[in-house]
């Protein structure tokens, strides 16, 4: 902006004009400084140029539209985050592997049966280690011993 006040160029071109400000406030005070020093705006995203008079009303509904676009976001972000924190997690995710529910009895029955550990896990669907935990504190002597 400082070289725009020492009259060091006559147009400004960007990609595209919501990456030229941050809100469409500030949008509008730059479009309003370049128009008083006489510079043009152009983006070409957009193929704008504010030295016509189409081209300025034009600039006035898309900046609106990009606004509207930004809250609409914003607000589904914050709700979001809001529904995340009402059941305990950032993200709303449970936290860690979702939890399988088995019997231990099968895995003893599997394993007497002479099913490897490998294969009970994969039969009952859980991991190897569960499988072989499951087992530990069993009251039943047959798979005790296993």
């Amino acid at each position: 902006m400082a070289d725009a006040r020492r009259g060091r160029f006559g147009v400004v071109v960007v990609w595209r004009f919501d990456r030229f400000a941050g809100s469409i406030r500030q949008l509008v005070l730059a479009l309003e400084e370049f128009r008083a020093l006489g510079i043009d705006f152009i983006s070409h995203q957009e193929t704008l140029d504010t030295s016509t008079p189409m081209g300025t009303a034009m600039f006035t509904i898309i900046a609106a539209m990009v606004e509207l676009e930004r809250s609409v976001i914003r607000e589904r972000v914050i709700a979001g985050l809001d529904y995340a924190r009402e059941r305990g997690t950032r993200s709303g995710k449970p936290i860690g592997r979702p939890k399988v529910i088995f019997r231990r009895d099968q895995v003893a029955a599997l394993r007497n049966q002479g099913l490897s550990w490998r294969q009970i896990a994969q039969t009952l669907g859980v991991g190897l280690g569960t499988a072989r935990r499951s087992v530990e504190g069993c009251q039943n002597p047959t798979a005790e011993a296993i």
